[in-house]
């Protein structure tokens, strides 16, 4: 996956999510770095980024990016906060070229457990191409779709008879440690 595939593919995942470009709200702020997305809405800011080929081969060289773009994400962060008096949430979403390798897949969990300054995470592409790999753990981009199938079917609920008792019992007595007290001494009996 190119650097712009991948930038243009995590963008049109946060475009649907109800975000927008940074790129104007950044200018006062600082310059945003190489292979780097900013994007936002009311309540959160996104940094995204597409990893160099040889930090998806190296630990170190993927911490030290995670670090770099830490940097960036705490400073805009920061701005945003004290000079324009918004407190937003920050998310760092790292994007590998494919899928590392498992010495590295350790400093991806890593990466993804510490929640100093904002979220990150890690994201690849899917062994056939079509997708990102972990994409459904950034929960920034919502909740999936309702099933299709289960939306048309309403369920209803509606309580027992012993229950709808032992509300009306609860409103005579009007609390529930009368309830109980009628419970044990035997004016429920029915009450399980």
């Amino acid at each position: 996956m190119t650097e712009a595939n991948s930038n243009s593919e995590l963008k049109e995942y946060f475009v649907q999510a109800g975000f927008v470009d940074s790129t104007e709200l950044m200018a006062d702020i600082c310059d945003i770095p190489d292979r780097v997305f900013v994007m936002h809405n009311s309540y959160a800011l996104v940094v995204g980024y597409a990893a160099l080929p040889e930090e998806n081969e190296a630990d170190s060289l993927l911490m030290e990016a995670k670090e770099r773009m830490h940097a960036f994400i705490r400073k805009a962060l920061l701005v945003l906060e004290n000079q324009k008096g918004l407190i937003v949430d920050g998310y760092l979403l790292i994007a590998l070229h494919q899928a590392p390798r498992a010495e590295v897949k350790e400093v991806v969990r890593d990466i993804e457990l510490d929640t100093k300054i904002c979220r990150k995470h890690v994201v690849w592409p899917v062994e056939n191409g079509d997708g990102l790999e972990r994409l459904q753990f950034v929960t920034i981009l919502s909740l999936p779709d309702p099933l299709r199938g289960n939306s048309a079917n309403a369920t209803s609920f509606e309580l027992s008879v012993e229950a709808k008792k032992l509300l009306a019992k609860y409103d005579e007595l009007g609390s529930l440690e009368r309830l109980l007290d009628a419970i044990k001494n035997g004016e429920l009996a029915d009450a399980n």
